[in-house]
């Protein structure tokens, strides 16, 4: 009774906390789901809540049963069949935990039209804490143990979701700019935040329809603002060195980087750069400097001017036709039941203090604005920065929404591995047979 009560009464403890809106005098409409702050930290909680029931209702299915279980291994009945058993015991419990919480919190904060996407990504999440609270309850004999291990499990889970704490400003030894740390990838709540972020954002009922012309307006924008003004500063640093007395070779890094750049743009643009393989130690010049300039200034200025152009014009004939479909008033409606302001500043990166839209770093630049509307073009193995919409994999890319459900049950498939073949009690016990060795050497 506990375990089923205890989602939907979190879901109600949770939404009605955050569930803020403006109460001056003023505000005739009361709570409006656009003007709620809280959003993303409900999300986030959300999340914290789907992993923290996983872990509590399986962190000792495993080790209540050991007299159960050492009669079995001798009668050599199956542990696959053992196993199984709790693990579909536990799902069934989780997809109503994690039902209730959505139906109930959800409907608090009135947010529309995601009840089974949210589900999906909790469920997923629980599932995950499933497998790891019955790795956990295997490798351990006793039961306080286990619950004591439990905040070491969820804490790094909440500081390494990118959320508590942006990746970007971690301690440099994990941090990573333009992409999610390798400390990030392997933590459930990052792919499952990520997910419901970027699915809350992308596919509201209101921003499905203005979504691709709002990315090629972002696009845009950071070229011909932001990414051809870092080019022209590389340009005018180099020249300025070489007027300074110093020889092509001894800049060899900064013309790589300008090739490496502008070969990049040409693929993805697919307006060719004419000086693009001239630009090496050895065919630098005057004449390459004018070319490159030429290129950025005029070319794909142009190409992006007209590129932004034509999204506010489709952007604007949108909102025409919904006018027409619904009137000014609904389209209000619309944008004030579906979008949310914070959530949107968040996967925008518009509360970043420091300004930079565009970074140098390793040899590339970087994008520190818009997430949220740029590809990755770095990795074709799936990894990416955070909030990015989809998902490089083998040169296809796939919707950040499913990857990221994908990727959380891979890792409850290798959790379950593990399971089976009681690696964590293993890697237990050969710590503590180590330790045992290392006291006997020293004669403790």
């Amino acid at each position: 009774l506990i375990n089923f009560l205890e989602a939907p009464l979190l879901a109600l403890i949770l939404a009605y906390l955050v569930r803020y809106f403006n109460t001056d005098v003023e505000n005739t409409k009361g709570y409006i789901f656009r003007n709620n702050e809280n959003i993303p930290a409900y999300i986030f909680m959300s999340v914290v809540v789907a992993l923290f029931i996983g872990l509590t209702v399986s962190a000792e299915e495993i080790i209540r049963d050991r007299k159960i279980r050492k009669r079995e291994s001798f009668l050599n009945l199956s542990k696959g069949s053992y196993l199984w058993s709790k693990i579909i015991i536990m799902f069934v419990l989780s997809a109503i935990q994690t039902v209730t919480f959505v139906l109930v919190g959800n409907s608090i904060l009135g947010i529309k039209g995601m009840y089974f996407d949210y589900w999906l990504v909790l469920f997923t999440t629980s599932c995950f804490a499933n497998i790891l609270g019955l790795n956990i309850s295997s490798a351990f004999n006793s039961a306080v143990t286990i619950y004591i291990l439990i905040p070491f499990l969820i804490i790094p889970q909440l500081l390494l979701a990118g959320v508590v704490v942006k990746f970007d400003k971690l301690n440099p030894d994990l941090a990573a700019q333009g992409s999610v740390p390798m400390a990030g990838e392997v933590m459930a709540s990052r792919w499952a935040f990520e997910a419901l972020a970027v699915n809350q954002f992308k596919e509201n009922k209101y921003e499905r329809s203005f979504y691709k012309e709002h990315k090629r307006i972002s696009i845009a924008s950071y070229k011909k603002d932001y990414w051809t003004q870092k080019i022209q500063n590389k340009l005018s640093k180099i020249d300025n060195e070489l007027k300074a007395g110093k020889t092509p070779a001894q800049l060899h890094e900064e013309i790589e980087f300008l090739h490496s750049e502008l070969a990049k743009e040409q693929k993805f643009s697919r307006k060719a750069c004419p000086v693009l393989e001239q630009i090496t130690v050895q065919g630098y010049n005057e004449e390459v400097i004018a070319g490159i300039r030429k290129y950025i200034t005029g070319t794909l200025k142009d190409y992006y001017i007209d590129v932004d152009k034509a999204a506010r014009k489709k952007e604007n004939d949108i909102t025409l036709a919904l006018i027409d479909k619904i009137g000014n008033e609904g389209l209000v409606n619309l944008k004030d039941d579906y979008e949310n302001e914070s959530l949107l500043q968040l996967v925008r990166n518009a509360n970043d203090i420091s300004g930079e839209k565009c970074m140098e770093k390793d040899g590339r630049l970087i994008q520190r604005t818009d997430p949220i509307f740029e590809d990755p073009q770095d990795s074709k193995l799936g990894r990416a920065h955070f909030f990015a919409p989809r998902k490089n994999l083998f040169g296809f890319l796939y919707n950040t929404y499913w990857f990221n459900i994908c990727v959380i049950w891979f890792m409850s498939l290798v959790l379950m591995v593990t399971l089976y073949y009681d690696v964590f009690k293993w890697l237990l016990d050969s710590f503590g047979n180590l330790v045992a060795l290392f006291r006997k050497k020293k004669g403790y």
